[in-house]
């Protein structure tokens, strides 16, 4: 079974040196795209005017423990 990994080194063998640079170039591209999104959509949500609730207020202390996930765990090591 050939998979998606394997079809891509295929693909990156038969490059030339500019074609593959401009590969590279665009998967940088995808990759900062991404998180100009996520920092976007983060930086536009409208914070609420109400109090926290004790129960909100012990949930964002849990979610922002060792354990949550970071930004690598989510999307991986494939900064470029």
């Amino acid at each position: 079974m050939v998979t998606p990994k394997d079809k891509l080194n295929q693909i990156i063998d038969n490059l030339n040196e500019i074609e593959l640079a401009e590969v590279i170039d665009f998967a940088r591209f995808i990759n900062e795209r991404r998180k100009r999104i996520f920092d976007e959509a983060f930086s536009a949500v409208k914070e609420e005017e109400e109090p926290l609730t004790e129960r909100e207020i012990t949930e964002l202390q849990e979610s922002s423990s060792s354990e949550s996930l970071s930004y690598r765990e989510m999307w991986g090591n494939n900064d470029l």
